[in-house]
């Protein structure tokens, strides 16, 4: 017992028991439970400190046990906690969620103890933060809340996930926005040369704007035309590999050589040197400028994947491409214009007609 090494650092480990308000150190004792501390880091001399702080404590009976933590501790210490949890902090999403626990979930909850959470509570949340708000942008809360009390109750800090309870309807926000030949140029030609090749990418790749705002010069193999997207960067979790059109992949060679020096390593989307920012804002206001009407960045994935539908690329290559995992995620992105629906009604009217002419010609024929 004591400090004990494992592959993810130090822990602290002592005999103890539990009277629901402290915790005692009792070796040796009947009914004693090993409780097991980490440290939170690698270095033993520190590990070291923290076991005796710790062992000072039990013997001193002032360390307060998990089940008056459990009474005591309200939604916003635990919120101070959650984001601390290693697995938590892996997550693509990790700097949102904080900013989301913050400003959102946070004064909401904040002072409620954990325990005293009801689905009445998180109905209450919906309706009050729902208000002027879109359906998909309350479900990103609600969902981080229920992940928040996911991992409480892994600590047994709660019973239930009361925000489990609670429906969180499907929004919708289903979009078929499309741009035609002439607003992608006016939106190209209108656009700073910083941010031109962002929106060639997404026009010609279909990759989400954190995709490609994250594109590091080391994954992008030009000689074989493609990028690379590991798993952690992409929504599906999986690798991805993005094949380069001949213009973006003269794009992105200008990028890589510009100034006389070939880039190995960084970001390959930058403005002034920094990571592209406010990528939506830029966009909105391109579109007010240009009169492009109910479009955003995000619609140049409908542009891509359309595109490569009309130009006859199979439905398997086109998810593969752009990172669709069901079909039914790409039919959703795939739009049918109204051209490409009076040119299929043109086509069945002349299968029509030509059936008609065959058989008139044949009972003509049979009628001599």
């Amino acid at each position: 017992m004591g400090l004990t090494k494992r592959k993810d650092g130090w822990y602290v480990e002592f005999p103890v028991l539990d009277d629901g308000k402290v915790l005692t150190l009792a070796r040796g004792t009947p009914g004693a439970k090993i409780k097991r501390w980490r440290v939170g880091c690698r270095n033993k001399t520190i590990a070291q400190d923290q076991e005796t702080i710790i062992k000072n404590k039990l013997l001193n009976g002032t360390l307060v046990s998990d089940q008056a933590k459990r009474a005591f501790m309200t939604f916003g210490q635990w919120a101070k906690e959650y984001v601390q949890i290693e697995e938590v902090k892996t997550l693509r999403s990790y700097t949102e969620r904080c900013q989301r626990i913050t400003v959102v979930l946070v004064p909401f909850f904040g002072k409620t103890l954990l325990q005293n959470i009801t689905a009445k509570d998180v109905e209450g949340f919906r309706q009050e933060r729902g208000a002027g708000r879109a359906v998909a942008t309350v479900n990103v809360d609600h969902n981080i809340l229920k992940h928040m009390l996911k991992h409480a109750m892994k600590r047994d800090l709660l019973m239930r996930n009361v925000a489990s309870l609670v429906a969180t309807p499907k929004p919708k926000n289903a979009r078929d926005r499309v741009l035609e030949p002439d607003e992608w140029n006016r939106l190209y030609g209108a656009a700073p040369d910083w941010f031109k090749p962002v929106l060639l990418a997404g026009y010609h790749t279909g990759m989400r704007l954190e995709e490609i705002l994250t594109l590091t010069w080391d994954r992008v193999d030009l000689e074989k035309g493609r990028m690379f997207l590991p798993g952690h960067l992409t929504k599906t979790g999986q690798d991805r590999s993005v094949p380069l059109t001949p213009m973006l992949r003269k794009e992105l060679q200008q990028l890589r050589d510009h100034g006389g020096v070939t880039r190995i390593q960084g970001l390959v989307f930058r403005k002034d040197g920094q990571k592209i920012n406010h990528s939506y804002r830029v966009v909105k206001e391109l579109c007010q400028e240009q009169n492009i009407p109910n479009f955003v960045f995000h619609d140049l994935r409908h542009c891509a994947v359309t595109n490569l539908a009309d130009s006859g690329v199979e439905i398997e290559t086109i998810m593969k491409i752009v990172g669709h995992s069901s079909v039914e995620m790409f039919l959703r992105y795939r739009t049918i214009t109204a051209e490409r629906l009076d040119t299929a009604m043109s086509s069945l009217n002349t299968l029509i007609t030509q059936r008609q002419n065959a058989t008139r010609q044949v009972t003509e024929i049979t009628a001599f």
